[in-house]
């Protein structure tokens, strides 16, 4: 699936598809993380940026879809406890991406993706996929 495609089928809009990598709607936000950057642990996946970088030492914290994706991440921690929409992008980060696909709870064994640890003055994140009741 297409990027675009993935937001929308979650019920998301992506203005600006080349430097969005989330996105935010009433009742929700939604993130994207790259397929080959989660942990796929047996428990469940989990994702940590500070595992991949220290803060202050990469390029992206830069651009434009790091400061929109910070503010989206502000807004759940506040309006939504945390939890978010997740899009699953295949390739190499920074580079290039094959396709895009939604986590939808109910291929996933009700499984849904919360943040579990978020610092707003950097804008990196932990999040994990948590069994929702």
């Amino acid at each position: 699936m297409k990027y675009v495609e993935a937001f929308k089928s979650l019920g998301y809009d992506v203005p600006n598809p080349r430097q969005d990598w989330s996105a935010e709607k009433h009742n929700g936000v939604c993130i994207t993380l790259w397929r080959s950057q989660v942990q796929w642990t047996p428990a469940s996946p989990q994702f940590d940026l500070w595992s991949l970088w220290e803060p202050g030492t990469h390029d992206f914290e830069r651009l434009p879809g790091q400061a929109k994706r910070t503010e989206h991440l502000m807004h759940t921690m506040s309006k939504f406890g945390g939890s978010v929409d997740v899009i699953i992008v295949k390739g190499t980060p920074g580079k290039s991406y094959q396709d895009a696909e939604p986590w939808v709870l109910d291929q996933r064994k009700n499984y849904g993706w919360r943040i579990t640890k978020f610092d707003a003055s950097t804008g990196f994140f932990s999040a994990a996929a948590e069994k929702q009741e």
